[in-house]
């Protein structure tokens, strides 16, 4: 599909095409349907970088490159993990796993496909984004990928589980070379009732253009829902719990990481693009090797650090082990009590009669129901 050779022309392509290709993707339920998002709890969040004087909107390659793909190391890690894998490693996650289903940076639209270091030099530069747009035969085009890991439970109450099994079901949907939306489907396992259910999330990233095509605004919409593949009894407070969570992780933990990373991605890139000139004067060459963190080797104090966040890691995931394998007694322990109320039952039936076992078993329900919502509220955390 070839550009028009005219801004505003190319403008209205643009928006046209976008629009198009959500409504295409909805049909083929490739993308969610807006019925599957019950709320909106970031909306038209502007995203830009920030530095001294300089205020300026972030192009959605860079959000690409820095928050979604795979191949690249987040700078809140110091290079060292994608930015999924260094959001596991905050909330002590373990046992992960990756499936690459289809996820290959190569075949990306020209647009998200240029290196990082050259989007940020383009973004410095404000550049044009029109060299990067003549393939627009290539979108949409969607990547997907998932993770498996153990989610450990935060203050688990008696008889529960000590942690989760769960799975992040990921699309990477290049829309237009406007528009970039990031589709997630979380499913867990591991107490009753968690298998009626998934949570839908929707991160949708929108370009506003200038008339020479250089970019104007980058907007950010966070759209959630829990969706029942079942009926439950317990549907209203798990709908209560999920939303508040969710609310809060959007807002006071997703966003402020998101944009944090982006900055330190444009500082680290804006700092390593800066030319070093062997030949030229030796202080300055040496003022950008230390600008340039890529170039200090490590020193002795840092190599001991690392050794120590080793051993914590060990520490912890032992410790996560021993959880796991409290939790498989205390699954055999629950076996036995659940044996045993039943012979008490059929002794207080044959020799106290029927209004006392009544009353016992009412006591009996009421106390579970308290560990149930007691569960509830420590795994919508």
């Amino acid at each position: 599909m070839s550009i028009p050779n005219n801004y505003k022309n190319i403008l209205d392509k643009l928006k046209i095409i976008t629009e198009e290709n959500i409504k295409s993707l909805i049909e083929q339920e490739i993308l969610y349907s807006d019925d599957k998002f019950q709320k909106n709890y970031i909306q038209n969040h502007s995203l830009d970088y920030l530095n001294k004087s300089i205020k300026k909107p972030i192009p959605i390659n860079i959000i690409y490159h820095s928050i979604y793909n795979q191949d690249n190391h987040c700078q809140s890690s110091n290079g060292k993990l994608n930015f999924q894998r260094y959001n596991f490693s905050v909330r002590n996650d373990y046992d992960i796993k990756y499936d690459q289903k289809f996820f290959d940076n190569n075949t990306a639209p020209n647009y998200f496909k240029k290196q990082i270091d050259n989007c940020v030099k383009s973004f410095l530069d404000n550049e044009s984004i029109k060299d990067d747009i003549d393939d627009l035969d290539n979108y949409p085009k969607v990547f997907e990928f998932k993770y498996n890991y153990q989610h450990p439970i935060p203050n688990p109450i008696m008889f529960g589980p000590k942690l989760l099994e769960n799975i992040d079901n990921y699309k990477i949907i290049f829309i237009s070379p406007i528009c970039l939306i990031i589709e997630q489907k979380g499913e867990c396992t591991g107490f009753t009732g968690l298998d009626c259910f998934y949570s839908a999330i929707r991160n949708k990233f929108d370009m506003e253009l200038n008339d020479d095509l250089t970019i104007k605004k980058t907007t950010l919409n966070c759209y959630f829902g829990i969706n029942f593949t079942k009926s439950n009894w317990l549907q209203g407070k798990i709908k209560s719990n999920g939303y508040s969570q969710a609310e809060e992780g959007m807002t006071k933990k997703y966003l402020p990481a998101i944009t944090k990373e982006l900055n330190l991605t444009i500082k680290k890139y804006s700092n390593d693009s800066k030319k070093i000139v062997i030949d030229g004067d030796k202080s300055d060459f040496l003022d950008d090797l230390i600008i340039n963190d890529s170039f200090i080797s490590d020193t002795e104090e840092e190599k001991e650090k690392e050794k120590e966040k080793e051993k914590e890691k060990n520490i912890k995931k032992k410790e996560m082990n021993k959880i796991k394998n409290k939790g498989n007694t205390n699954g055999s322990l629950n076996y036995f009590l659940i044996i045993a109320i039943i012979i008490a039952m059929v002794f207080f039936l044959k020799f106290f009669g029927k209004e006392y076992t009544i009353i016992i078993l009412l006591g009996i329900i009421v106390y579970n129901s308290i560990l149930i919502n007691n569960k509830l509220n420590n795994l919508s955390k």
